[in-house]
């Protein structure tokens, strides 16, 4: 054996220039799936088999690290509006990605515009490696003459699905016309038929909550007060009604779980519950280029009396007459005021149930407008959900929040003084050039390795090796190739920490200083700088900062040097 591992060595030593990639990439693999994947064995199509692919050529990649799995599984190609793939996109801004691997270029998308825009815009603006693996496109080998091959196939995979989406949507209007229900869950109240499924039936055990809608509306009950009726009554909403049923495999949480004024709304304009099959109320056409659209009432597929009412006509065209003379009261009401930019939208969320708090545009019968963020589970749903009275008016909350900033922009001005103080110590200039030279030996040490490993199969060719001794001695290497990446990978944050993190240049202290010229929060400020804001009682707030966690890191870093 040691004659064995002497070759090996000597096989190493002996090549003049030890592989040694120049970077290592932080890389993720992206699967996608149009029609859900539910576990299907033996498909090649499947999430399972195209994640185990992609991972297993990572894995032999040297210069490449595997950092993120992303499956979209059962999420449409024409369009990038997919849940892991925008959290994909959010590493990749954060810096955290740098390479994407995916099976081919139809799994990354078929929309010949966007997709061409990613691959030619996005990603080398960016620096982010792309690699198809079966198409043998790999972005890092630019100028090879792909780039027409993969234009080509882009532009077939979009007519493609523009084919089928074409000939989906002609189908699919031929049943909207004949009055056939083609959604995936009939309304609330309905059953499709077991005879046949584009019929509706009643649905014995929800089609009375549905003419209890309609009464206390016709009666001119408000919708969030119906909703509340409903809530405290222990009646379960659509969403959970499905999901108990088993026809919807995740539970509704938050608002979603409960009734809520807006559900109400759009139930009581629905023509179905008189009997009348209305569809096509939302419109998209990947053929004609038309995104997700929603149609005038003027066009909408409404074919009559195709299915058994759950209300009378006269009743449901009371309730029509009672909601328009509300929203004109309203429109008179508030019309006058024009709407105000939401600084914090998105930002302010309930500190019970946790779901993001609504503004709501108030006006007195003074005349005056304010908005208030409120909770709409507490507001909807006065029992039963967990959540307390609490909110904040808008003005209150700007000046809390500028207060905040003032605050901490006087921090981060101390800070980059420490940052200035810290960088002039010989201790933080001898911890950068140690940290040099632990990665370049670490680089050498790689190098020598991958060497030690291509010559394996050389020794195993002329027989110096064994089949059990090469096996044996590549796991060996291949153990070694993964700490030293994993090593690697250490290193180098901890030297972004010291080039970038400890410096007066920080992206938090740059963002802080830029407030200072400021005279109220704007969107752009509160959109960099804040993470969330929790909303506690009546106007009483907890500001969570996106940089407060790494502020206090860099104090402690800073004076320990």
């Amino acid at each position: 054996m040691a004659r064995v591992s002497r070759k090996a060595a000597q096989a190493g030593q002996g090549a003049q220039e030890p592989f040694q990639p120049e970077r290592v990439y932080h890389a993720a693999v992206y699967a996608r799936l149009s029609v859900e994947d539910n576990n299907r064995a033996g498909d090649r199509e499947s999430i399972a088999m195209q994640k185990y692919m992609l991972e297993k050529y990572v894995e032999v990649q040297e210069d490449m690290r595997l950092d993120g799995v992303f499956c979209d599984n059962g999420e449409t190609g024409t369009n990038f509006e997919r849940p892991q793939f925008e959290r994909l996109m959010e590493e990749v801004k954060r810096r955290r990605i740098d390479c994407i691997v995916v099976k081919d270029l139809s799994r990354f998308g078929r929309n010949y515009v966007e997709t061409g825009y990613y691959l030619e815009k996005i990603f080398p603006y960016l620096g982010v490696r792309f690699v198809a693996v079966n198409d043998g496109y790999d972005t890092k080998k630019g100028g090879s003459g792909s780039e027409l091959v993969v234009s080509l196939k882009n532009l077939v995979n979009d007519l493609y699905a523009k084919d089928i989406s074409q000939k989906i949507t002609a189908s699919l209007e031929i049943k909207q016309k004949k009055g056939e229900f083609i959604g995936a869950f009939p309304p609330y109240g309905y059953l499709k038929s077991p005879k046949d499924k584009h019929k509706l039936i009643p649905d014995p055990e929800t089609a009375a909550v549905v003419r209890e809608i309609f009464r206390q509306r016709a009666d001119g009950t408000g919708i969030n007060r119906i909703a509340r009726y409903l809530n405290e009554r222990k009646i379960p909403s659509p969403s959970m009604y499905h999901y108990l049923k088993g026809r919807k495999k995740k539970k509704p949480e938050g608002a979603g779980a409960i009734w809520q004024g807006q559900m109400i709304k759009l139930m009581t304009k629905n023509p179905m519950y008189a009997g009348h099959m209305a569809q096509g109320k939302t419109k998209r056409s990947l053929s004609l280029g038309m995104p997700q659209t929603i149609m005038d009432k003027e066009d909408w597929q409404v074919v009559y009396h195709t299915h058994e009412a759950l209300i009378s006509q006269g009743l449901f065209d009371k309730v029509q007459s009672v909601s328009e003379q509300r929203h004109e009261e309203c429109r008179r009401r508030m019309g006058k005021y024009p709407l105000t930019e939401n600084v914090f939208k998105g930002l302010v969320v309930c500190a019970d149930c946790g779901m993001k708090m609504v503004r709501y545009k108030d006006v007195s019968r003074a005349g005056t407008a304010r908005y208030t963020f409120i909770c709409r589970v507490y507001a909807e749903n006065l029992s039963g959900q967990g959540c307390t009275r609490k909110c904040i008016g808008e003005p209150e909350l700007k000046e809390a929040v500028f207060h905040g900033l003032r605050i901490e922009t006087e921090a981060a001005l101390k800070l980059e003084d420490l940052l200035k103080r810290t960088q002039q110590k010989s201790g933080f200039r001898k911890k950068q050039e140690a940290l040099a030279e632990r990665v370049r030996l670490l680089k050498q040490d790689m190098g020598r390795n991958a060497a030690y490993r291509a010559a394996l199969f050389e020794s195993f060719s002329d027989h110096t090796l064994t089949e059990q001794e090469y096996v044996s001695l590549k796991q060996e290497y291949d153990r070694k190739a993964a700490a030293f990446r994993k090593e690697l990978g250490e290193l180098e944050q901890e030297e972004q920490v010291y080039s970038k993190t400890m410096s007066p240049q920080n992206q938090w202290i740059r963002a802080l200083k830029k407030c200072r010229t400021e005279e109220t929060v704007t969107r752009e400020m509160a959109v960099e700088l804040i993470d969330h804001i929790k909303v506690t009682g009546y106007n009483e707030i907890e500001i969570v900062w996106n940089f407060k966690d790494e502020f206090t890191r860099i104090e402690e870093m800073a004076v320990g040097i």
